[in-house]
């Protein structure tokens, strides 16, 4: 299985599929079986931030490094997932000044805090995720070609549900398993219902 692979080798990650797909369970599988494990796993997504606050999250602030800024600074995330993985999640919505810092960072392994004059060194293997066409993005100059080349070293592309039939019902008995657990149930799921999550147009 080319996530195997790509685990052992470390090199940034491009994970492709359609919202709900299941992305970010391949993110921890890939973590989980590389030689990071023991380290920490770090997501973030770059939709849920406003093109003002991802630079800060991600790379951190000096202390008075602008209004309302915390007077001991900030520890960004390349810098807490440092000797680990951080997992850039939608990297589709980064917005274009912040794309520049990421490849700085991709080609230097150095980062400035935002206020800050010295160079940080960081140690991270960077997993990034998108539903969008980033190709289509690079063409209409919405995404930058070299930042796009940087985080492709190597892509995995998870099939929505509905091409992966076979997954169903093993997830379903699983989800299934955890709730019965959790709430000291012994629920089951009928035939009828099996053949109802196969036929759901996923």
């Amino acid at each position: 299985y080319k996530a195997d692979k790509v685990a052992k080798v470390d090199a940034t990650v491009l994970i492709l599929g359609e919202t709900g797909s299941g992305k970010e369970q391949l993110v921890r599988y890939i973590h989980k079986a590389s030689n990071r494990r023991d380290k920490k796993l770090i997501k973030i997504n770059c939709g849920a931030l406003s093109a003002s606050l991802i630079e800060s999250e991600l790379f951190g602030y000096e202390r008075g490094a602008f209004t309302g800024a915390n007077t001991t600074g900030k520890l960004g995330f390349f810098e807490a997932a440092n000797d680990g993985t951080l997992f850039l999640d939608e990297i589709g919505e980064l917005p274009r000044d912040v794309q520049v810092k990421l490849l700085r960072v991709l080609q230097e392994g150095e980062f400035f805090r935002i206020g800050g004059t010295s160079p940080i060194k960081t140690n991270v293997r960077l997993i990034s995720a998108t539903n969008r066409d980033l190709q289509e993005m690079v063409n209409q100059g919405l995404f930058r070609s070299d930042l796009y080349y940087r985080l492709n070293v190597t892509s995995v592309t998870v099939p929505p549900l509905r091409e992966r039939v076979y997954d169903i019902i093993p997830l379903a008995t699983r989800f299934l398993d955890d709730c019965n657990s959790r709430y000291g149930m012994e629920k089951t799921i009928s035939v009828t219902a099996y053949h109802a999550l196969r036929s759901y147009a996923w």
